[in-house]
């Protein structure tokens, strides 16, 4: 069920009047009906989009009905088809931040995104055979099971008590809450399916709410200007001539889900809530003119599935060549978990997903370079799927063997932003490329067997005054027990490179040199072992650096177990 296009900004009621002599007391309102499907309820009375949801009020919805409530804290709930909620207390003081939720959940099924009361431990949702405490996340509920989606919830049965922690869940049934471990099969996304309209539902929107020229109202709304929001995501990098990827037109989802759209939650699933990684590409910059850098930083990616939010993290220097010293600190966020925040990203589905830079509650930017904050900032991240990479090579006329990874993304970013006042403004434009996966520890290593994998090597190239992407196809083997191994990268910008792989003895880390096939250019992997679907050490990935003669470029490589 969508959320924003039609959530109200919902400012608190006087207090009851309580004197005996008094006329009825007025309910205190603590939130609004944000949407609504029919057949739905609050003390036997029809919901509809916007209206007052009171304290101590009674919710029902029938087998067709759905209802979701916009509290005057943020915190948002989402009741399912065939639920009874009762809000059994909410005080909220908007100047200190605090306050307290609780709710009972006799039946039925409840999506519960925290918000300002949550952050202090203080939401609570009672079932007939738990007692869930939330805080400052995202929590599915049923009177049988609990699924920490982000943040922690505390479950506490009848024998005891557990700590979910985000991709969690527990079940409780008659006695304590089982162990926190991964959702069974399809039940999170079996709920949350439950959530939305159904064929002719629209939510409680009007018809014509998505019409085109409503879309584009949106948009404009969403970006505060006249661009649409797939066309600001594409890297802003008009100083430096690369040829781009497509990454599709991820965030205009964005517009339909608020808009009542059900196809893009459709396909919502559990993901990692936590993903690290590496980035590459290149940057120039009016502090070095007439230079290009390649870039060489770490990535770290909080995915909220239930909560559509994503946020990235980019954090590295820009370098002109390997004897130059670093002369940008990038520290670039894409994003916010932050829900007193805008989230400035959408989340489709495990393998759709992207942001644009973050802003603070003043619309400032939140990334900073050299530790200076930006007055300025305007690109994006999202997702590169195999088939539009795939698309991307055919197009040029080769073959390129995609990472089709389980859980490791990778995908394109961009920044383009100014410091300084007008009479000093420093200006900086990057783009390139991002990869992250599911961190394993060292234990997850191995110590004997040997493993194969195949994958892609793409960069940002700079050669000569030329700047362009290149992608090769990457192939590893390891011998885990000598934690040793080769790399071979066919058919990079023209060129073969092959070298020998090491891994570290203490971390999952990796790192390649690699020699071309004549040429004195040169190539250094480095990166590390992520999660796969049937092997802690199933994929891996990492930077990329490529340097010669005039020669320079910049990304990332991803690669799955054979």
């Amino acid at each position: 069920m969508q959320r924003r296009a039609l959530m109200a900004t919902v400012a608190a009621v006087a207090a009851s009047m309580a004197a005996i002599a008094a006329p009825p007391a007025i309910a205190q309102e603590v939130g609004k009906a944000s949407a609504v499907n029919p057949a739905a309820t609050a003390n036997l009375r029809t919901i509809t989009i916007g209206s007052s949801i009171a304290h101590k009020e009674r919710i029902k919805t029938a087998a067709e009905g759905s209802v979701q409530i916009l509290f005057v804290d943020k915190t948002s709930m989402t009741i399912g088809p065939n639920s009874d909620l009762t809000i059994d207390e909410y005080v909220y003081n908007p100047n200190a931040g605090t306050g307290k939720l609780a709710a009972t959940l006799s039946k039925g099924a409840l999506r519960f995104v925290g918000g300002q009361i949550s952050h202090s431990g203080d939401a609570e949702i009672k079932t007939a055979s738990s007692v869930v405490g939330i805080r400052g996340g995202v929590a599915l509920i049923t009177p049988q099971n609990v699924f920490a989606g982000y943040g922690t919830s505390t479950v506490t049965g009848q024998g005891g008590t557990v700590t979910l922690t985000a991709g969690e869940f527990t079940s409780v049934v008659g006695g304590a809450p089982t162990a926190p471990a991964p959702p069974p099969p399809g039940f999170v996304a079996g709920l949350i399916q439950s959530f939305q309209s159904a064929p002719g539902q629209s939510g409680g929107a009007p018809r014509g709410t998505a019409s085109p020229s409503n879309v584009a109202r949106a948009e404009s709304r969403a970006t505060g200007g006249s661009g649409s929001v797939a066309g600001e995501l594409a890297p802003g990098v008009n100083q430096i001539p690369v040829q781009r990827i497509n990454p599709g037109s991820t965030l205009t989802q964005t517009i339909q889900t608020t808009t009542q759209s059900t196809a893009a939650e459709a396909t919502i699933a559990t993901t990692p809530s936590h993903l690290k990684g590496y980035v590459g590409g290149m940057m120039a910059t009016s502090r070095e003119p007439g230079v290009v850098s390649a870039i060489i930083g770490l990535a770290e990616l909080l995915i909220n599935p239930p909560g559509h939010r994503v946020q990235a993290n980019f954090v590295g220097g820009a370098f002109a060549g390997n004897d130059t010293p670093q002369t940008v600190v990038f520290n670039y966020q894409y994003g916010s978990q932050n829900p007193e925040l805008d989230p400035r990203s959408e989340y489709r589905d495990p393998k759709n997903f992207g942001a644009l830079p973050a802003i603070d509650r003043e619309g400032r930017p939140i990334s900073t370079i050299n530790g200076q904050p930006l007055s300025s900032q305007s690109g994006g991240m999202t997702t590169v799927t195999a088939d539009q990479a795939r698309q991307f090579a055919w197009a040029r006329g080769y073959d390129l063997t995609v990472c089709d990874c389980d859980y490791t993304r990778w995908g394109i970013w961009g920044s383009s932003s100014q410091q300084g006042g007008d009479s000093a403004v420093l200006n900086d434009v990057a783009s390139g490329f991002w990869v992250a996966g599911r961190p394993i520890s060292n234990s997850d290593v191995p110590t004997v067997g040997q493993a194969s994998y195949a994958g892609h090597v793409v960069a940002q190239v700079q050669n000569g005054s030329s700047n362009y992407i290149s992608a090769g196809n990457l192939t590893t083997t390891v011998d885990f027990a000598s934690r040793h191994g080769t790399a071979y990268v066919s058919n990079f910008d023209g060129l073969n490179y092959s070298g020998n792989l090491y891994v570290s003895p203490s971390q999952p880390h990796l790192t390649a040199g690699l020699n071309s096939i004549g040429s004195d250019r040169s190539m250094l992997l480095s990166g590390e072992f992520y999660r796969g679907r049937t092997s802690p050490v199933g994929e891996m990935g990492g930077a990329a650096l490529v340097s010669g003669t005039n020669y320079l470029g910049s990304g990332i490589f991803a690669a799955r177990m054979k």
